[in-house]
């Protein structure tokens, strides 16, 4: 019997690789992968090249469509919930479209997969949720004791208020029993995807490195931010598929490590050493620091598997052939 497995922006940095890995993983042998995505960032080239293994349907609609997302919802077993107007964790934009989306397309996604009969709805909230970390002793970087999933939530900006929001209308389905959910709280992705997003700080920086540009730390790097490689976010998204009976109606802390900028930096220079460093304090909100708490996760048998060092040489590595230009780029001899 064929299970239909249904994933809201799949052809996104995180769908465009757990498509890959759902075809090559034979615990979903059985599962026909329907992918839902407006391509809105027209990232068509998530849909190309897909593993002969897998057996794969493409419905091109939007969350908020609710007669398209009823049709994508016919016979589906399990639902991946990753559609969502993405930001970095401390970033600020223009809120309405972020809240409608993440939002209000969350809620809608939540209530057809309970008209549908969904067994399981796995959404992909993000850490960001938590909000920075008080400061301690006047320093926004020296407190960096990790959030576990019981801590209190009080994001910063449209993009973090807007998951949590979505999170909650969630967590309304699964206590009246309409719906079973997860929510995992991904860290801020990396690495290497068909769809990669070069926004978020370890990608950033990993960029500026591969094309030769000096890398640019704002405030100190004593910062910490929670990583999450994309292919262990995939490797999450799986276990929670496999787990359910375990993890339904829980909130789960999904990070590969906490780390500073400067490790982010130390590591891309571990790999290219003449990648130089450029301090600044502009974007004062790129100063505040986070940490989370991986260890519910842990113990339900979920690990991490790609160390920083690693992801960000398999980013590089398709970064090649660049060479230095212009006075902003690293010194010709030394690159």
């Amino acid at each position: 019997m064929t299970r239909v497995l249904l994933i809201t922006g799949g052809a996104g940095y995180i769908g465009s690789r757990l498509i890959q890995d759902l075809a090559l993983d034979p615990l979903f042998d059985d599962c026909l992968i329907r992918i839902y995505d407006n391509l809105q960032r027209e990232t068509y080239r998530s849909l190309l090249d897909l593993p002969a293994q897998g057996r794969y349907q493409f419905v091109e609609g939007d969350i908020l469509d609710g007669a398209g997302l009823s049709l994508a919802m016919r016979d589906v077993w399990a639902v991946v919930h990753l559609a969502a107007i993405v930001r970095t964790p401390l970033a600020f934009g223009p809120p309405g479209w972020v809240e409608q989306v993440n939002h209000w397309g969350t809620a809608a996604v939540g209530r057809t997969a309970a008209e549908a009969g969904v067994a399981h709805l796995i959404y992909t909230s993000s850490a960001a949720v938590y909000g920075p970390v008080e400061a301690v002793g006047g320093s926004p970087v020296a407190a960096t004791r990790p959030l576990t999933e019981e801590a209190l939530c009080r994001p910063l900006g449209p993009y973090a208020e807007s998951k949590l929001r979505g999170e909650r209308e969630l967590g309304a389905l699964q206590q009246a029993g309409s719906l079973k959910v997860t929510i995992l709280r991904l860290g801020s992705v990396f690495g290497w995807a068909p769809a990669v997003r070069f926004d978020a700080v370890a990608n950033r920086l990993a960029f500026l490195t591969g094309v030769r540009r000096p890398l640019t730390v704002y405030g100190s790097g004593e910062q910490r931010r929670p990583l999450l490689h994309v292919a262990d976010a995939s490797q999450a998204i799986r276990f929670a598929l496999t787990h359910s009976d375990q993890m339904a109606g829980g909130v789960y802390n999904v990070v590969s490590e906490n780390a500073r900028v400067l490790d982010v930096v130390a590591a891309l220079q571990s790999l290219q050493p003449a990648a130089q460093v450029r301090f600044t304090e502009q974007d004062v909100l790129t100063h505040l620091s986070f940490a989370v708490d991986g260890s519910r996760l842990n113990g339900l048998g979920w690990y991490p598997q790609v160390s920083l060092e690693a992801g960000l040489a398999e980013l590089l590595d398709h970064l090649r052939g660049f060479l230095p230009f212009g006075v902003a780029s690293w010194d010709a001899e030394e690159a």
